[in-house]
């Protein structure tokens, strides 16, 4: 007789408890939010054509921290703030002449000769650099090749925004010797009091250059590399990083730049007077600092294991002893021949005995729901619970497990409370309809056992409690 009833009380849960014949949960798959700390370091150039010269790398830094939130196992959405340098060196080395005034007139000197003025730049150098504040959004992926892998892939791809907080040039070294070139003589004269003279800077000369910069720019970016999991709580990942600024980094139009060269002002030769950097000058075009280098950082992940939840859980059932019922082995139901395995989110088999259309219709009908915070519970339809008691009327040696559930809404100890008066509601209208408290097992899951047949994510649909047979031999 016991094995009979359980075989019609497990046909009537199976029937009023959201199974479909044809539909597989999904695996588990965790959601973690991560903080990241990382730092990186490389070259980074200035990317513009300097016509005359030359530009050459320097040396690159960034810092910063950011958020992940992995919507799935893989692949992830990023931000986060960040601090970084960026910087290169540019050279002047070819010859500049000039045979015309700015007015178009010939160029002649203070005693009436028409000559051509040249200047020789020696090691005309200057070093710029960039400090900038960026905000990067974008994607995250990595792989492991399972849960016990210690080592796995760690990509990344994105857009940043860039704003240059400090930004100057440092002229290193230079010096520009004059000379003039009489084409009637075939003479090239230098060094003349009063004529030519070689201009020398050997102090170094440091200037801001920020409003010369926009200040907001666009950077895209890539990483590739390698994550190391150290323990549950703590991710490292070393890799390979690029970047580059979109829009052209120079706030300045080509026609606003100044044009370098021999200038007569107040009847006094002199070169560069208007002199605004590299970066400000007709011998430039359009600049895209790029970046690369080697980035670690640490990712975090402030959430809890199940190791750790279970201690947590230990020390809840302490101070709730109602809670401390025995270890619930439930979630088998039989039917007839078939074995169906409910693991809050795993079916090994599927139930063939009735047709689907006739099981997707008595789906809503078998779930007890409650509304948000509260443990009175929702009776749509009123005869789930009716059923149920006479079922057990009729099946003495019938027992069941009654689990409460809650939405992730709230704290964790809090939702263990609340899902246990939800399950003890339950019992307690049953109890009023003649089943006796020895033959429920009262349990609460919190908000641990999301609805396994939940594809919408619903929030409401969490707040319920599901009635189990238990299928323990007395």
């Amino acid at each position: 007789m016991k094995r009979i009833g359980i075989i019609i009380f497990s046909v009537f849960i199976a029937v009023c408890t959201d199974v479909s014949g044809k539909q597989k949960a999904p695996e588990e798959k965790p959601v973690r939010h991560y903080i990241d700390i990382y730092g990186a370091g490389g070259v980074s150039h200035w990317n513009y054509p300097l016509t005359g010269g030359e530009v050459t790398i320097g040396g690159a830094f960034s810092a910063g921290a950011g958020y992940t939130f992995f919507f799935l196992p893989g692949i992830g959405v990023q931000a986060g703030l960040s601090f970084s340098r960026i910087a290169s060196s540019a050279r002047l080395t070819q010859p500049m002449e000039w045979r015309e005034w700015q007015d178009g007139s010939a160029l002649t000197d203070y005693m009436g000769e028409t000559y051509i003025h040249r200047t020789e730049l020696d090691h005309w150098q200057e070093n710029q650099q960039a400090y900038l504040l960026e905000i990067p959004v974008g994607l995250r992926f990595r792989y492991f090749k399972n849960r016990e892998s210690r080592i796995g892939l760690h990509a990344a791809a994105g857009l940043k925004v860039a704003f240059p907080v400090i930004a100057g040039y440092t002229r290193v070294s230079g010096d520009i010797t004059h000379t003039g070139w009489y084409e009637q003589w075939q003479l090239l004269l230098r060094d003349l009091p009063g004529r030519f003279e070689t201009e020398r800077f050997r102090e170094p000369q440091e200037e801001s250059m920020a409003d010369r910069l926009h200040i907001i720019n666009a950077e895209a970016y890539a990483e590739l590399g390698t994550a190391i999991r150290i323990n549950p709580h703590l991710e490292l990942y070393v890799a390979a990083f690029g970047q580059m600024m979109i829009n052209d980094f120079c706030a300045i139009q080509q026609n606003e730049k100044t044009a370098l060269g021999f200038r007569n002002e107040t009847n006094r030769y002199a070169f560069m007077n208007e002199y605004r950097g590299l970066i400000g000058t007709d011998k430039t075009g359009s600049s895209h600092p790029w970046m690369a280098g080697v980035k670690a950082g640490l990712s975090i992940w402030p959430g809890k294991t199940d190791k750790e939840k279970k201690r947590e859980l230990k020390e809840l059932q302490k101070q709730f002893p109602e809670m401390a019922a025995k270890e619930v082995v439930h979630d088998t139901i039989y039917l007839h021949d078939t074995i169906v395995i409910r693991n809050t989110g795993l079916i090994h088999d599927t139930i063939c005995s009735s047709p689907q259309k006739r099981l997707d219709s008595l789906l809503s009908e078998a779930v007890i729901w409650f509304h948000l915070d509260e443990y009175i519970p929702i009776l749509e339809p009123a005869y789930i619970l009716d059923s149920i008691a006479a079922m057990m009327h009729r099946h003495p040696s019938l027992r069941i497990h009654i689990n409460g559930h809650a939405c992730r809404l709230g704290t964790e100890r809090y939702n263990r409370r609340l899902a246990l008066l939800r399950a003890q509601a339950v019992a307690a209208l049953l109890e009023e309809k003649g089943i006796s408290g020895d033959r429920m097992f009262v349990w609460s899951y919190g908000a641990n056992k999301p609805y396994r047949y939940n594809a919408e994510k619903q929030l409401s649909k969490d707040r319920r409690v599901e009635i189990i047979p238990d299928l323990r031999k007395k």
